[in-house]
């Protein structure tokens, strides 16, 4: 918060200045290019553009004056206070404002309520605490009814630094509880860093240093969160001093230094000269008269571009004061309590027991003993009084409240958090429910695929099974049944030939013994190796010109179901060639080399014309898809070649 005196906010820049330079042509656009004129004058000062500011308020006032418009002419008034003051110039905004009520008497409770606001603050800039009170204490009401959250926090700051410097602790800790309670319930930490600040300063005064320490931290961390530097260096300031105080010599000056010198980089005379006389009383602390002369120097010069009754330019004189009775220069020090004494009068400087307690020295150090002596009765009877059973209850009680202040509020964003976490939960589980929803529907989907896959399996082996039955049945009535229809038709002749009929049992016997070895298929699970058993049935195949390779490593690694399936392609395509082949000549290679395995079969002979379609090389393509395996033929003239590869090569 840069200043004591900021309550509202300018109205939008952008709108501002569109109407400012558009204009008024029409009944009723005057009042809204008055408005218009002072929210951009406020932004310019906001970025420091003080000259362009204040000549688009004359601008307005003179717009509100040839309008004869007393409502306008009331704003006007109560911004150039409000610019007055950012310029440290109260007399003028005290006349500012004295001006604008007169020219509209009969203002709204709403605006008498800025109007009594910024009268409090400028006094309280001036100096003058009596006034400033009477001023804040017809704000508040009003405050409370017509302005936000912000106006009553920091018109309850203002007037609890009045009170304050009126020597009024006890009022000062009501009000700033107050103020930061709004601030807190409402989460403006501008107005928080603002009061923890004022509380800092207060805890400080009555003593109670660890507490003033810890409202200091309370407004750094609300300052950085606002983004307000002024009040963060302030907090720094605050922090320093309090250190000092508690005997922390060494961190104090130690962090005075360094928030004075970033405390030059800002445009807040008011700050710079609080920096400075907190960093002076840490240097005469450590008894370092020198620097303590060079910085106030600084502080004078400063000093004087303030109001010389204002609270940061009478901390100067103290500062002066000590230094000169340090420096034995006790007239010169009197001088300066006198002046320090006239404004006491208005407010309190410094605790007036530290006061008397160093005119006494001066009056001492002159040979005035009687003087000094009454003094120092006198600092020491106020010196208990400040010390007051009765104040540190109050404060007790006011650190009470505040914590509990803060525990309901923590409470509060609590179960706000768990509220919040409730409806996510809800969510979650909502997503959950939905998630195992469409898990459920996707395994029921995979389910309905596998039990199709299944069905078209077994309809295939079905089908298989069908195709064997009928090749069997074709291979005993073609081959089986015509060899015996021969024989009987030889042995019914008058003189069988013996030799013809022993050929024809002999080729009946082998045809049948083929037929047994296919019934048979090895079982592979039981240790027999796919190519021990391919070379165990083709040598029982009585066909000339049948040879057989094998080669490789790995047999024993292969699956079951994968040798089973190899053997039954080998059968089923030595069958088809020998029904579809006259005389082959059959080559047979088996080669393995995990986990590529590849069956190779390649026949010459005359074969009957055909497209490669027949139902059975559609078996062999199923038994070679059902184990992942690539399944093709080619034929050329008469040469027929069949091809299985299993895994990579």
């Amino acid at each position: 918060m840069q200043t004591l005196y900021s309550y509202w906010r300018a109205a939008a820049w952008m709108a501002a200045a569109a109407i400012v330079f558009s204009g008024c042509g029409r009944p009723g656009d005057d009042r809204r290019h008055v408005t218009a004129l002072i929210a951009a004058s406020e932004q310019m000062l906001e970025q420091e553009n003080v000259d362009s500011a204040w000549a688009l308020l004359e601008h307005a006032y003179d717009e509100a004056s040839r309008h004869h418009d007393g409502s306008a002419l009331a704003e006007t008034c109560l911004a150039m206070a409000r610019h007055h003051n950012m310029m440290d110039r109260p007399d003028s905004a005290i006349a500012s404002l004295k001006r604008g009520l007169a020219a509209y008497p009969e203002a709204h409770d709403s605006l008498l309520a800025q109007y009594y606001g910024e009268l409090s603050a400028t006094y309280n800039i001036k100096g003058d605490m009596r006034q400033s009170v009477d001023y804040g204490l017809l704000a508040l009401p009003l405050m409370r009814q017509y302005g936000s959250e912000e106006d009553v926090a920091i018109t309850c700051g203002n007037m609890g630094i009045s009170y304050r410097r009126l020597g009024q602790n006890d009022s000062a800790a009501i009000l700033y509880q107050q103020g930061l309670q709004v601030a807190m319930q409402a989460a403006d930490t501008e107005s928080q860093a603002y009061l923890s600040n004022n509380l800092s300063v207060l805890y400080a005064d009555m003593g109670r240093y660890d507490e003033s320490i810890a409202y200091a931290d309370k407004a750094a961390e609300a300052s950085r969160q606002a983004g307000d530097d002024v009040e963060r260096l302030s907090a720094q300031a605050n922090k320093g001093v309090a250190l000092l105080l508690n005997g922390q010599t060494d961190d104090a000056v130690s962090l005075l230094k360094f928030t004075a010198a970033q405390a030059d980089s800002t445009g807040s005379t008011p700050l710079k000269l609080k920096t400075l006389n907190y960093l002076l009383k840490a240097l005469m602390e450590k008894h370092q008269w020198d620097a303590a002369t060079v910085y106030l120097q600084q502080g004078e010069a400063l000093a004087a571009q303030l109001p010389q009754a204002g609270t940061a330019a009478a901390g100067i004189l103290e500062a002066k004061m000590i230094v000169l009775t340090e420096q034995g220069r006790y007239t010169e020090a009197l001088l300066t309590i006198q002046r320090l004494e006239q404004l006491m009068q208005q407010q309190q400087v410094i605790p007036r027991h530290k006061l008397l307690a160093c005119k006494a020295r001066c009056l001492a150090a002159l040979g005035r003993y009687p003087e000094a002596y009454q003094l120092q009765r006198q600092s020491s009877v106020e010196s208990d009084s400040a010390k007051s059973r009765e104040a540190s209850r109050k404060l007790d009680a006011l650190t009470t409240s505040y914590r509990v202040m803060e525990k309901e509020l923590e409470l509060s964003r609590l179960r706000e958090q768990q509220a919040a976490s409730q409806q996510k939960n809800a969510v979650l589980l909502a997503l959950l429910v939905l998630a195992l929803l469409l898990l459920a529907l996707l395994l029921l989907f995979l389910r309905q695929r596998r039990q199709q896959a299944q069905m078209r399996e077994t309809r295939r082996y079905v089908d298989g099974m069908e195709q064997e039955r009928a090749r069997f049945a074709r291979e005993l009535h073609d081959g089986a049944c015509n060899e015996l229809l021969a024989i009987g038709m030889q042995l019914r002749q008058p003189q069988p030939d013996v030799s013809q009929v022993g050929q024809q049992v002999s080729t009946l016997r082998t045809q049948l013994r083929n037929l047994s070895h296919e019934l048979m298929p090895p079982q592979f699970s039981d240790g027999v190796l796919l190519h021990e058993a391919l070379g165990h049935y083709l040598s029982h195949l009585e066909l000339p010109g049948l040879s057989f390779q094998a080669e490789g490593t790995g047999w024993e690694q292969l699956p079951a179901n994968v040798a089973y399936q190899y053997y039954r392609i080998a059968q089923e395509a030595i069958g088809n060639i020998i029904v579809h082949q006259a005389e082959p000549q059959v080559q047979v290679s088996a080669r393995c080399q995990l986990p590529h395995l590849q069956l190779l079969i390649t026949s010459r002979g005359s074969a009957l014309p055909g497209d490669g379609t027949g139902i059975g090389l559609q078996s062999l393509r199923d038994r070679a898809s059902s184990i992942g395996a690539q399944f093709s033929t080619h034929t050329d003239t008469d040469v027929f070649t069949l091809r299985v590869d299993y895994g990579t090569p």
